[in-house]
């Protein structure tokens, strides 16, 4: 696949603000700030990159009017979210390629650089080569888009780890591959084993955000209302940091804070807050 500009210009030292860390509002409700005020946000934090949910567009505003307001604040909408059902057949199945038609159109309007897709709900599908076809399927249409796509994996999920989403990636073009969320990653298996074992581009994204020692109520709940920021927790980033270093992933963080002490942040302190304390973890861990 060739790259575009905008796939080439973001790397490991910079930081995404993923979509649902300046909305607002709690998951998956509409955000409270606009679009322009999330891009102007991000930009003045510091940030390279912003995330966007398709299901979040706004009425009135058009693509083309959303890259220039993010192009005037030098800001890459560089992830689309959120894609699942991907491996269904029948209506749900249609109603995930329209999602994901409606993401590409978004994608080439903005000039994103990765489709962050859903992992396979537990006993969804019980044959995992017809789910890796899907997957392959999936990844070969949208690299007619010149788009890379990341599978997240869920520990409550039946892709629980980083090893049961490179078991379905592995065998899709090398637009395809696997997205990496800290929080999924030390609440699962936690095993650098299996982020070793995959190839270095084969790790397209990474999101960034960190958790208190103990989960309290169920995954879904300390997911989506207790995520806390980067060194504000206890999970070892300094050591996730070097470890997707030492096996050279080129991708760029993109923090993900889902809390309700985040969302009820003004923009500007909610994006400065996610970017100020992602940049002191990356420091202390690349410090010689």
């Amino acid at each position: 696949m060739a790259k575009s500009a905008t796939q080439k210009q973001l790397g490991p030292n910079d930081l995404i603000a993923s979509h649902f860390t300046l909305t607002g509002t709690p998951a998956p409700a509409p955000p409270r700030f606009s679009f322009a005020q999330r891009v102007a946000a991000a930009a003045a934090a510091g940030f390279e990159g912003l995330g966007f949910f398709t299901g979040h567009w706004e009425d009135g505003l058009t693509a083309a009017q959303m890259r220039r307001i993010a192009d005037d604040h030098g800001i890459v909408v560089a992830e689309i979210e959120w894609l699942t059902d991907w491996w269904c057949d029948g209506e749900r199945g249609r109603n995930s390629r329209a999602a994901e038609q409606r993401m590409y159109e978004a994608a080439a309007a903005l000039g994103a650089r990765h489709l962050s897709i859903a992992a396979v709900a537990h006993g969804e599908h019980p044959d995992p080569h017809a789910v890796a076809e899907s997957f392959a399927a999936l990844c070969e249409r949208a690299d007619e888009h010149d788009l890379l796509v990341g599978i997240e994996f869920f520990p409550g999920s039946q892709t629980r780890d980083a090893a049961a989403a490179w078991d379905i990636a592995r065998w899709a073009g090398d637009n395809g591959g696997v997205l990496v969320d800290s929080w999924h990653y030390f609440r699962g298996a936690a095993n650098p084993a299996h982020l070793r074992a995959i190839p270095a581009h084969r790790i397209v994204a990474v999101q960034f955000d960190d958790a208190d020692r103990e989960m309290v109520g169920t995954l879904y709940e300390d997911t989506t209302l207790r995520r806390r920021l980067p060194g504000e927790g206890s999970f070892d980033l300094v050591g996730f940091i070097r470890l997707l270093d030492e096996i050279g992933v080129q991708a760029p963080l993109s923090v993900e804070i889902l809390s309700p002490e985040q969302q009820s942040l003004p923009v500007q302190e909610a994006a400065r807050r996610a970017h100020d304390t992602s940049r002191a973890v990356i420091a202390r861990a690349r410090e010689t």
